[in-house]
């Protein structure tokens, strides 16, 4: 259990740790490349230590630790046995290492914790299915685990999936199709969440890869896929907690460690701040957020940018006028089901929350009673709802821990944060 103090005004410095959307693709990329690649900055997170050791458990020469660098080899041992590989309630791992995996020599079971099991995969099978992959349903038909036979193949593939309820389907394919020798061509009906479609591109491009976009086409090619060292950025889901505690308390929060351009959509966090009413500026590579005298409220289509959800729920009340968060029914498949979760435990402070299908309408204004925050095993509930703590006071965190999937030391910081101010 984690007391949240009331907290005034913030003012304080931090560092976000590296994003994990580029971690895990950086580590998976180091592994289809051709040589050794060092992946540095990486996040040290429980879904990235899953990474590095389903790599080790693929037969990867793996050495160093996500704390010092990983240095990833070349693919030493393969084993004629099915090898099991757990990825624990890592979703993007999980997807990704379907997509990759299919074109990869061996025999593979892929499971995960009970609600990993519980979040659809059947549009990426479907499509792997369609194109000659061996992969079927070890349980429920839709959903992990999955026995895979990897094999490998020439490519040139022309695929359709529809991309709404993760876009990170449409990354796995991109993945997978970057080591297979004619590619992968992608037509995209609809897409949630599309800027990490436009990280995995980032990234490709970066170890080699040929990616090039028109419209809702996406084509892969990669003759070659190599890179000797691969610095992950900062994380902007991460920063969005302390743009919040800013825009929360009126205070001021300077965030170090972010790349002013980057591919991350939840850079839009600091935009969707400004309109509430926070200045925003960047001052020799820290980008500095203050808090305005009171929030605003406002419509925010979140479609492409599900993660910062929980965080701007958790402020919402504290908007002199309603907040209606739209076109987010992709966070009923997440770590939880968002959209039940950050209502459930909105409530519990007080506010007024509708809760539809597919978004959320939030009224100003909460109560003062202590409550318990349940994280519903869900890392960025957690950290959103003690953001509301710090404005709202007599909040108890349960389950804490959970953090440790995206940010580990989120409470260390935290505390320091509210011993600077």
């Amino acid at each position: 259990m984690k007391l949240i103090p009331h907290l005034s005004r913030v003012d304080a410095a931090v560092t976000v740790p590296a994003s994990k959307s580029y971690s895990v693709r950086a580590l998976l990329l180091g592994a289809m490349a051709e040589g050794t690649t060092n992946v540095t900055n990486c996040l040290d997170a429980d879904d990235t230590r899953y990474t590095v050791e389903a790599l080790r458990t693929l037969g990867f020469d793996i050495s160093g630790s996500v704390r010092t660098g990983v240095t990833i080899g070349e693919r030493l041992s393969m084993s004629a046995n099915e090898v099991p590989v757990f990825v624990g309630n890592a979703g993007t791992l999980m997807r990704f290492l379907t997509g990759w995996l299919a074109f990869t020599p061996g025999r593979f079971l892929l499971h995960g914790e009970e609600r990993m099991h519980e979040r659809p995969i059947g549009d990426l099978v479907d499509v792997l299915l369609g194109i000659g992959a061996e992969v079927e349903y070890a349980g429920r038909e839709g959903y992990p685990p999955l026995r895979m036979r990897g094999k490998r193949m020439r490519g040139g593939f022309d695929v359709e999936i529809a991309a709404d309820t993760s876009s990170q389907f449409a990354s796995a394919l991109m993945l997978g199709g970057a080591t297979v020798p004619a590619g992968i061509t992608l037509h995209l009906r609809s897409v949630a969440s599309a800027p990490y479609i436009a990280i995995t591109a980032d990234i490709l491009r970066a170890f080699g890869a040929a990616v090039e976009q028109d419209g809702s086409t996406i084509r892969v090619r990669a003759s070659k896929l190599r890179r000797d060292e691969y610095r992950v950025e900062g994380d902007y889901s991460s920063a969005s907690y302390w743009i919040a505690a800013a825009a929360a308390t009126g205070g001021v929060m300077r965030i170090a460690g972010l790349e002013e351009q980057s591919a991350q959509g939840d850079a839009r966090f600091l935009a969707i701040a400004a309109e509430m009413g926070c200045g925003v500026e960047w001052r020799d590579g820290v980008c500095i957020v203050r808090g305005g005298e009171s929030l605003r409220g406002g419509t925010f289509d979140c479609n492409a940018t599900p993660d910062i959800v929980p965080t701007l729920a958790a402020i919402a009340p504290l908007a002199t006028s309603p907040v209606e968060i739209v076109n987010v029914a992709n966070l009923r498949v997440k770590e939880s089901d968002r959209l039940a979760t950050v209502t459930a435990e909105l409530k519990k402070l007080g506010a007024t929350v509708e809760e539809r299908t597919d978004s959320l309408r939030i009224e100003p204004g909460w109560n003062a009673g202590p409550v318990t925050i349940e994280t519903h095993n869900d890392h960025r509930i957690a950290m959103s709802f003690a953001i509301a703590g710090l404005a709202r006071g007599n909040v108890t965190i349960a389950g804490e821990q959970v953090v440790s999937k995206s940010y580990p030391r989120f409470w260390k910081t935290l505390d320091e944060v509210i011993a600077a101010s």
